[in-house]
């Protein structure tokens, strides 16, 4: 399966162009919408950006043998596994104490070597920034007033409000640090481990799925959010997890019969997996649906209309499917291109109606992730997953709070 975007003034012009060049088999995966540019672009109208992906012949059979190959060998490793002999097993489990404690010695000259090489590299990063700090005294970047008279704890704190943290929370970060003179010594390794703690405590230890064989009381998780974040590749790519890897049965519902070809997208991504959507048109269907893959499944994946944060009655009708399943975990997909600004109003929104946890989607879209901290510092909600590209099941992994605190300090690289 390939993908393609392609670019109009509206959604129905892009899915026209797509109808033409593809086909009516091309599956509609993303929508989002591209704000002029220029100097001219207060003249210009938005223009909406549709991605489709199409199958160019072969290519989804390929797929289905594939992930099929993939389910195998996993079986394969796991039948290996269970055929140890006796004696063997019996040695193991006399070892093992022995090799929890390796394991757990590893782990930590793994940490402490992770910390050598954060440290042995922040010289350069100090270097960068101070050199920044130097070419913005002859720049319009000078009207903004310095933070700190001490220019190491200025450097850092630009970088991280460059990374788009709050300034208040670059602020409040390395506002213990400061004594107010220009030249305290502090040391730089020292600076990096405390920035580095407060990052990783902000963001927090996050949790995805954790499911579990449960046939007959199936855990039950829906994704909620505004239009175009990419929920439905999300849970694709989490389907396509527990499916292959974890071998669990899975069973998804849509809800999402608003969106043109929403359905026709998850039905995509459910036949190539084997596996049958079911399609909530009402409260009622939902429970419905729900009943009916109790005995079937281990988990049940909701999908949900996109709902704008600013559109009252539409909440209204999501929390309506929300509350039809009481028993279900929730989370929100945020997208990293968004504004922080409407992402926290989005957060405050939703919070009125149901608790969940948060998903970030399209790190690969943008250069800067600092409104994952921001949105841990202003609302604490705890945080799941991050999604990095279109690829099924790959591009999408459990936040790691300490991969997020080193790219803001320059010291990391995105996916």
């Amino acid at each position: 399966m390939k993908i393609k975007k392609f670019t109009a003034p509206t959604e129905l012009e892009a899915i026209e162009k797509i109808r033409k060049e593809l086909g009516h088999d091309a599956l509609v995966i993303n929508v989002r919408k591209i704000p002029p540019k220029g100097f001219f672009k207060f003249l210009k109208k938005p223009q909406v950006e549709v991605s489709a992906a199409f199958d160019d012949g072969s290519e989804k059979e390929a797929f289905k043998d594939l992930m099929q190959a993939q389910a195998l060998a996993a079986s394969a490793d796991a039948a290996k596994a269970a055929a140890v002999p006796a004696p063997e097993v019996v040695a193991k489990n006399n070892d093992s104490e022995t090799q929890n404690l390796k394991d757990e010695l590893q782990a930590k000259e793994d940490r402490i070597q992770m910390l050598s090489d954060m440290l042995l590299t922040t010289g350069d990063m100090l270097s960068r920034a101070q050199n920044q700090l130097s070419v913005s005294k002859h720049t319009s970047n000078l009207d903004r007033p310095r933070k700190f008279q001490n220019n190491l704890l200025q450097s850092f704190y630009d970088t991280l409000v460059e990374n788009e943290v709050a300034p208040h929370i670059a602020e409040e970060i390395l506002g213990e640090l400061d004594t107010g003179e220009a030249d305290n010594n502090l040391d730089i390794n020292f600076i990096v481990k405390i920035v580095y703690n407060s990052l990783t405590n902000l963001i927090g230890e996050p949790r995805g799925l954790v499911p579990a064989p449960s046939k007959g009381n199936p855990q039950k998780f829906a994704f909620v959010g505004p239009t175009g974040v990419g929920k439905t590749t999300t849970i694709a790519k989490l389907t396509a997890d527990m499916v292959l890897n974890k071998d669990l049965d899975v069973g998804l519902i849509t809800a999402d019969t608003y969106r043109i070809a929403a359905i026709e997208q998850l039905k995509t991504y459910g036949d190539i997996l084997g596996i049958e959507v079911a399609v909530a048109y009402k409260p009622d269907d939902l429970v419905k649906h729900i009943d009916d893959k109790t005995h079937e499944c281990d988990l049940i994946l909701i999908d949900t209309a996109g709902r704008s944060h600013k559109h009252k009655e539409n909440l209204a009708e999501l929390g309506e499917f929300i509350a039809a399943v009481p028993d279900v975990e929730i989370f929100l997909v945020l997208s990293l291109t968004s504004k922080y600004e409407d992402m926290l109003n989005i957060v405050e929104v939703f919070s009125q109606f149901c608790e969940f946890k948060i998903i970030f989607t399209k790190m690969d879209e943008t250069s800067k992730i600092g409104s994952i901290v921001n949105i841990c510092h202003q609302t604490e909600r705890k945080l799941s997953y991050i999604t990095f590209g279109q690829n099924v099941p790959d591009d999408i992994k459990t936040i790691s709070a300490s991969d997020v605190a080193m790219i803001l300090l320059g010291l990391g690289e995105h996916e």
